[in-house]
């Protein structure tokens, strides 16, 4: 028996028109396949770089950042973009950062930015003219697994590090995939786990990362295909 269930992106539970009878406790479900679109951001909505001269408050300029997911090397083309002559440079060694602001002028990075490039500031993001080298090693990679949890799983026999668990099973995702792309795991080996006993009436997938957090992919869509199997 296959059930495919879309849009589970939202972690909210679908509902079955047919319930799943598992009274005898021995049917067992595993993820057969799951499609979705690339839909985590590592730059998200309202990130802007703002500049103006050195110890003026009236804004200059301000490039806004379109929210997805950027490269370094796309993020430092934005950058060139501006015309202040400000750069932005990748230490490949160490995975720093280094901002150099031009003579004349300060920049303003918001939070998001800074959070990704790794710069602390003291100064509500605002740089004078100089050089800045991040505090920490800038890593812009997106999730390399989803963690994909089902719910309705009996626990007992599904153990985590020890403890009992609902996760149905862990899909990797590949690198540096590009933001609003689709992409399809499809599995050969199945991976099969008890279900919870009972009449099941609705199914509730929720996806997280190796963190722990719930990814809700920006609600870009996810659909997957479960299959269940009596137990042989």
């Amino acid at each position: 028996m296959f059930h495919t269930l879309t849009n589970v992106q939202d972690g909210a539970a679908v509902p079955l028109q047919q319930p799943i009878d598992n009274q005898n406790g021995n049917l067992r479900v595993c993820l057969r396949s799951i499609n979705y679109t690339v839909g985590w951001f590592n730059v998200g909505p309202q990130e802007a770089f703002l500049w103006r001269p050195s110890g003026k408050t009236e804004i200059m300029g301000t490039n806004p950042f379109p929210p997805g997911l950027y490269s370094f090397r796309r993020l430092i083309n934005l950058f060139i973009e501006i015309g202040i002559n400000f750069t932005l440079r990748l230490n490949r060694v160490y995975r720093s950062a280094k901002m150099r602001v031009p003579t004349g002028w300060e920049v303003h990075l918001t939070d998001g930015l800074l959070a990704q490039l790794n710069f602390d500031n003291d100064d509500n993001g605002w740089f004078d003219s100089g050089t800045n080298v991040s505090d920490r090693p800038v890593d812009l990679a997106g999730p390399e697994a989803l963690y994909v949890y089902l719910e309705q799983l009996n626990t007992a026999g599904n153990l985590v590090n020890g403890a009992p668990s609902t996760l149905l099973t862990v899909v990797e995702i590949s690198r540096n995939p590009a933001f609003s792309s689709t992409s399809t795991v499809r599995f050969e080996t199945l991976e099969l786990k008890r279900l919870a006993g009972g009449f099941l009436s609705e199914l509730k997938l929720t996806n997280r990362d190796n963190t722990g957090a719930v990814l809700d992919n920006n609600l870009q869509p996810i659909s997957v295909v479960l299959e269940i199997q009596k137990e042989k």
